[in-house]
This record gives C-alpha cells, structure tokens and sequence, in this order.
C-alpha cells in the first residue's frame, strides 16, 4: 500500500489519464486506465458517503497521490480515504486486493466512463430506485469484479 498513500510508482503510468481532487486541492491525484463507474448500496456505503457509492477501480500502479490522507477503517482490510485538511472523501480500498478506487465526483473529467454496475442492490435506500437497464447484483455479485466499489 505504500506506493498509493505516498504517490511513489518506478512503472510508466500510460493509457486514458483521470485527474482528481478534493474540495480544498490539497489533495490530488492523476490514475490511468479507470474501470467504470460502480454503485454500492450498501449500508456502509450509504453512511459513509449520505447517499450511495459512486466509484472506480484502478490498479494501484496505475495511481499517483500527492497530499495527506487519512484512512479510516470501517471493519479489518476495507478502508475509505478522505483528504486530510478538507475531510472530502477520496478513496476507498480493500487492503487484500491489488486496486483502489476514486470516488467518481472527486475526478475532473468522467470522459470515456460508463456504468459498470450496481452492487448490493438488495440493501439500497427505500427513497431512490436504480436504473433498470443497468447491471444489478446482490453482495458483488458474481462476475470478476474486485470487492468493494
């Protein structure tokens, strides 16, 4: 994990460049190669974020961060990011698996980003409905997404 707190990556970071932020530009980062957006219902999600999770996964050599970030866990390997000084949520990871993932409304420009899907579908929010044309599970699901948003 130390590459993706401190920003220090030896590969070439190539293919479609994403810009992020928090609300302060204290703390800001640029990724390659972002997956789709994904949706998590869930009811950690939803505390933690007022609504549901919107983010994207990335590799984690495929991510630079500079700023301070705090990490807060929200049960043992599963974390969420904010910027240190402003509080803005960033990023939320999975100690056991090689991504990260960036909050969607953190990123400057969502160019050639789509719906990837919705997880947790079955603990969502009584007060809104998801799209019915877009991919739904419960829990992750059974495809090869990488757990968590």
């Amino acid at each position: 994990m130390r590459g993706a707190e401190e920003g220090v990556y030896d590969k070439k970071m190539t293919g479609i460049k994403y810009k992020g932020s928090c609300v302060c530009g204290q703390t800001h980062y640029k990724a390659f190669d972002l997956e789709d957006v994904s949706y998590c219902h869930c009811e950690q999600c939803r505390k933690m974020t007022g609504h549901y999770m919107a983010a994207c996964q990335v590799k984690r050599d495929k991510i630079k961060i500079h700023g301070k970030i705090k990490w807060f866990y929200t049960h043992p390997g599963s974390r969420h990011g904010f910027c240190d000084n402003c509080g803005a949520h960033m990023f939320w990871q999975n100690d056991n698996k090689p991504t990260i993932s960036v909050t969607a409304g953190s990123l400057e420009d969502t160019k050639d980003l789509g719906v990837w899907h919705h997880i947790f579908a079955e603990e969502k929010g009584c007060y809104y409905e998801i799209n019915p044309n877009e991919p739904q599970s419960e829990g992750y699901g059974d495809s090869n997404i990488q757990e968590g948003a």
